[in-house]
């Protein structure tokens, strides 16, 4: 149905506001920019504009649109066109990201379009579309686990770059200092955070932190920050990139942790590690916000990569380590680098036990109380951390959810044609520490390991047998 009809409907207030809102989101993503502006300031002088609950969201949006649009070249980063430069970690649908609205290409209206479309009212245009959604696990590439983290410049003392809250507009007003430590780092963040880079020119730079289109987009998502979590949770991550830019890495850091204490949401915890990751690296909070994330999408095995190589670095315990891989082994059906992981945190684990799993038993089988006493040293079979009932479910569920027989004849199907046995042998590793070595899938799979003559993975398995610790006995 076209706008026209929609207006001949005589539909309510509300609902001719709405259809406006929609109006000026098919202006900006048709780059229309001066009809959208237009649209935008008539819209605003409305008397019923405030019973929009988006308000400040969707002119926040526009403005910060137009901004894009008019520094396009400004905020193009060096390496735009370099087909080998690192992809984000985390990938999300360009269609509808409000993070990937460089210049002209992408609308960062869409995103406003859709939450109007499809909560604000079941009248709206948008009804009939369907809206893309948050790509939360890893892009699929894969990336070896024993490879130590690329390392970036970071703040380890975050710099006081931002006013109070009560001198936020004025910090507007003046602007901020420019600061060539803060440029280069925001020029190496992550692109999913911040594809925006901002220019390492001064002057160039002061003219786009005091561009009245950039701080009125400021202005107007601050303000949406106020509104309830649907509402301001939409605006976080534009007014993240727009904070970064001009400079106010504290303030971006402090609002970011207030939305995490509001929501169970994804991206506010994505944004926080990220974040962290530059300016504030403290391995122990660092590594609680990546538990954070695991916890929220266990799937995200780009996170659990870097929990792997903070463990390698002796920056995050290997008793942690094998939680958060439990869990993504929950949710989905892991790569072969997971499970190799896994095996080898089992073994390492076992190896470096406490003494308090050893006890001191009296041994006299003779029962005769004239003999000399003897003494033996015995081992608690199961540590305490897998005595829980959690753990005893799991094993359970991954019986038949990764070593069944079903499984196993499939992964042996896939490795005769790809020549790859890497999978069943890692796996194998795995459930001969939990269910022991005598476990079915366990001698199978060292059985075609043997008869293949592959050296390198029948030697990786046959030694977590010779190491093996049996957890749980389900037969």
């Amino acid at each position: 149905m076209r706008l026209e009809e929609y207006m001949i409907l005589g539909l309510g207030r509300l609902e001719r506001l709405l259809v406006w809102y929609e109006q000026i989101c098919h202006f900006i993503e048709h780059e229309m920019h001066t009809d959208a502006k237009s649209a935008a300031i008539s819209l605003m002088q409305n008397r019923d504009f405030g019973m929009l609950p988006r308000a400040n969201l969707f002119i926040g949006i526009i403005f910060y649109k137009l901004w894009c649009s008019k520094f396009s070249k400004e905020l193009q980063p060096e390496e735009a066109d370099d087909d080998n430069k690192s992809l984000s970690n985390m990938s999300e649908s360009k269609s509808n990201s409000l993070a990937e609205c460089s210049g002209g290409d992408d609308s960062a209206c869409s995103v406003a379009s859709e939450v109007s479309a499809r909560k604000d009212s079941e009248t709206s245009v948008m009804n009939g579309k369907k809206g893309s959604h948050l790509s939360i696990s890893d892009s699929g590439t894969k990336m070896d686990t024993k490879v130590k983290l690329k390392s970036t410049p970071h703040v380890t003392t975050s710099p006081q770059l931002y006013a109070t809250s009560e001198e936020n507009e004025g910090s507007l007003r003046d602007g901020v200092e420019f600061d060539p430590t803060v440029i280069s780092i925001l020029g190496d963040m992550d692109p999913w955070l911040l594809p925006l880079k901002p220019p390492k020119d001064p002057d160039c730079y002061n003219r786009i932190v005091n561009d009245s289109y950039y701080k009125d987009a400021v202005k107007h998502m601050r303000q949406t920050l106020q509104s309830p979590c649907h509402v301001s949770l939409p605006a976080l991550h534009p007014l993240v990139q727009l904070l970064l830019i001009g400079g106010h890495v504290d303030e971006a850091m402090k609002v970011v942790e207030e939305m995490c204490k509001k929501v169970q949401d994804i991206k506010p915890f994505r944004i926080k590690a990220l974040m962290m990751e530059k300016f504030h690296r403290n391995s122990d909070m660092l590594a609680k916000s990546y538990e954070d994330i695991l916890k929220i999408d266990p799937c995200c095995i780009t996170t659990l990569k870097k929990l792997i190589g903070m463990c390698i670095e002796d920056e995050y315990s290997r008793d942690s380590l094998i939680e958060m891989i439990a869990l993504h082994v929950e949710a989905s059906f892991p790569e072969p680098e997971i499970w190799k992981e896994l095996a080898s945190c089992f073994s390492l684990f076992f190896e470096n036990l406490d003494e308090d799993r050893m006890s001191v038993c009296l041994d006299d089988r003779s029962g005769d109380k004239r003999n000399q006493q003897s003494y033996s040293v015995r081992y608690n079979p199961t540590p305490k951390m897998f005595t829980s009932k959690l753990w005893a479910l799991r094993a359970k569920c991954w019986l038949n959810r990764h070593f069944s027989p079903e499984m196993l004849e499939t992964e042996k199907k896939n490795s005769i044609v790809t020549g790859d046995w890497e999978m069943m042998s890692y796996k194998a590793a795995c459930a001969s520490h939990i269910y022991g070595r005598d476990f079915g899938y366990v001698t199978k799979v060292y059985g075609f390991l043997k008869n293949s003559n592959n050296v390198e993975f029948f030697n990786f398995l046959r030694e977590h047998r010779r190491n093996w610790n049996k957890i749980y006995n389900f037969e």
